[in-house]
């Protein structure tokens, strides 16, 4: 159909060439009619390593540095490293005493007096899909890295000094968290909380891009890190779960549950290099 659409404006364009070029043939009339109904194809811009954007990032990972370029017009690929760490100053935490353990050993119910470290380091590798080409993008990948929380610190009685064993009485007790078991050094307890994998994955929707269209970018991002189920560490060992614990810190599993999961909120300001 289309050549006899092509061959038909050329019998009509043929007459007007036929004073100039009378050896101008059929053929070579329907290939400059074609030639002027073509239109280029044009070529997208978009390819890999053909634009490269780094960006400053301020998130619930941390602080962050990221690189970005693009993969075509929907995908980019982005990859860096995010850091968060800082101490607590020292607090208590009430404890609670089922078993009756704590009046056994010391004739009263203790506080923890403890200080808290918390150090988030993580690489990550993104991908961000664009299915309008818009800024509004989805986005998937893994974060890698460790997530701890270390409590160092010790019993404590009503004047805050460290908890003494009644007379007569020789054994330490324990506290049990969240079905795990752990043990005091004189009345010394700490303990590291590691929050899931090392290799974490990612979902989330924003808007904005990680590369500029001319030079500068800003992003928002909002999602969820799967973690899975934390660990918990005494001296370097994973302590395991005992069936018969009780609760030495009350409501404790109200907390830990939503541990598995870990929110992603991102702001990111971005400047395209090339």
């Amino acid at each position: 159909m289309r050549l006899l659409l092509l061959t038909i404006i050329a019998l009509c364009v043929l007459p007007l060439h036929a004073q100039e070029t009378t050896t101008t043939s059929l053929a070579d009339s329907i290939a400059a009619v074609q030639a002027t109904f073509e239109v280029p194809e044009k070529k997208s811009e978009n390819t890999f390593l053909s634009h490269l954007s780094v960006g400053l990032r301020a998130s619930t990972m941390g602080i962050g540095l990221q690189a970005a370029t693009p993969i075509n017009d929907y995908f980019k690929l982005r990859a860096g490293i995010d850091f968060v760490g800082f101490k607590t100053s020292t607090f208590d935490i009430s404890l609670d005493d089922p078993d009756g353990m704590f009046e056994e050993a010391f004739g009263y119910t203790p506080d923890y007096k403890m200080k808290g470290e918390l150090n988030f380091t993580n690489g990550n590798v993104l991908v961000d899909f664009h299915p309008t080409k818009g800024i509004f993008h989805l986005t998937a990948g893994v974060f890698i890295g460790a997530n701890k929380l270390k409590a160092s610190g010790f019993l404590a009685d009503n004047n805050g000094n460290p908890a003494q064993l009644k007379e007569g009485v020789t054994e330490w007790p324990y506290l049990d968290f969240d079905g795990h078991r752990l043990t005091l050094d004189d009345a010394n307890l700490d303990a590291t909380l590691q929050l899931g994998k090392t290799i974490k994955p990612y979902f989330g929707l924003g808007v904005g891009r990680a590369i500029a269209n001319k030079r500068v970018a800003f992003k928002f991002e909002l999602g969820m890190i799967y973690q899975g189920n934390y660990s918990l560490k005494q001296n370097g060992k994973k302590l395991d779960v005992v069936n018969n614990a009780s609760e030495s810190f009350e409501d404790i599993d109200d907390y830990t549950k939503w541990l598995k999961w870990w929110p992603m909120l991102n702001f990111q300001l971005s400047y395209k290099i090339f």
